[in-house]
Formats: structure tokens, sequence, C-alpha cells
């Protein structure tokens, strides 16, 4: 498949996990750690249900293996996202015991002070994102878009997140050449409840700059 792939993240409702798909979303987020827009299992299973054909991705924060597991069994899952500080090992016991490709997030902070991307080199995917710290920083965004970039070019499968929005994306696109783009509140009316339009405004933006 060519050209950047779309995750739409912090789902809760079925309805709009069924427009994201119609959209031309191929990944869906949904998150089972502290947030309000956290699901149950299943919720999450009801969004799969509403959205069969995109890829699900779970989106965890430091839970234990047994949790991690049980809800990737529960929801349907097919990939994991953990955005925490789980370890290399703890991520490669993860894929091995769900059966499910990991993508291990990196904030700003982990990211710019530990270089801790380079030691993630064996995970499926990576996403690069900002901290809450620093999320409406324009110098945190440009320095994130840098390290992306390269990362792009080197060939490597990174979604890019950090508050894209419909009126960042294609410029984001156009500088990093991202695997895939992450969006969550830059398309919300309130948390967890996308506005379709801005959805909709957002995958074309994206599509228009491949």
């Amino acid at each position: 498949m060519k050209g950047t792939r779309i995750k739409i993240c912090g789902l809760t409702r079925p309805e709009d996990a069924a427009f994201c798909q119609a959209a031309g979303a191929q990944y869906l987020g949904v998150i089972f750690a502290p947030s309000p827009r956290r699901v149950t299992p299943a919720r999450a299973a009801s969004i799969r249900a509403a959205a069969p054909a995109v890829k699900l991705v779970g989106v965890f924060l430091d839970a234990t293996m047994d949790e991690i597991v049980q809800t990737a069994g529960e929801s349907g899952l097919d990939l994991l996202q953990l955005h925490g500080k789980e370890t290399v090992p703890f991520c490669a016991e993860a894929a091995e015991r769900t059966g499910l490709p990991v993508i291990k997030a990196i904030t700003a902070c982990t990211l710019f002070t530990n270089n801790e991307i380079s030691a993630c080199s064996g995970m499926d995917h990576l996403l690069l994102d900002l901290d809450k710290e620093t999320r409406f920083s324009s110098s945190a965004i440009e320095e994130l878009w840098r390290v992306a970039g390269r990362f792009g070019d080197e060939g490597r499968d990174i979604f890019l997140a950090g508050n894209l929005d419909p009126f960042n994306v294609a410029k984001a696109i156009e500088q990093c050449k991202p695997f895939g783009v992450d969006v969550c509140r830059g398309v919300e009316m309130e948390p967890g409840v996308k506005d379709l339009v801005a959805v909709e405004r957002f995958i074309r933006e994206v599509k228009n700059a491949l």
C-alpha cells in the first residue's frame, strides 16, 4: 500500500468509527489508559464491529501484561500501542503473547533526553508524540518534525502525532514523510466525540499531500 496511513485515535462511539472507516482512515485507536476518552473492552468491541475493515489499535499506558492480553482478546484488537515506560523486552513479550504487532510511542521528553528511539529499533512501528508539557510549543513541534523527517528518510515506519489537525497535517507530511499520521484532539468536538467535518477534511488533506 502506498501513501501516508491515517490513524484516528480516541474513538468512543461506534458511529464515529463507521464514519472514519467510510472516509478513508486505515487505523482507529481506542484508549484503555486513564483518559476522558477511555473505553471498556466491550465498547471497543462495538467499535470494532462498526468498522471491520480498519485496523483497530488499543492504546495502553503502563498496563500489566495480563491486562493487555485480556483486553486485546476481548476487544478484537489488531495492534497494540504502548504509550508508557514499557521496556523493549516487555513490548516483545506483549507481541508474543497477543500475536499482535506493537506500536511503541515515544514522547518528546523521552526522545530528546534519552534517545530511546534507537533502543526501540526492533519494534514493528514507532509513534512520535509530544508530552503534555510541550504539546502546544511551536519549537517542540518543529523539533519533533525534524526527528520524524530523519527517520522517514531512513525508511522507518513512523507514525507522527503531536498536535496534528486539518490545517497542519499536509505540511507535516511534506516535511516528515511519515509512514502514518495520528490525530485525536485535532478532529474532536469534545473529548471522545469526533467532529466529522474535521475528520473528513483531515483525511482529504492527507490524501492530497500524498
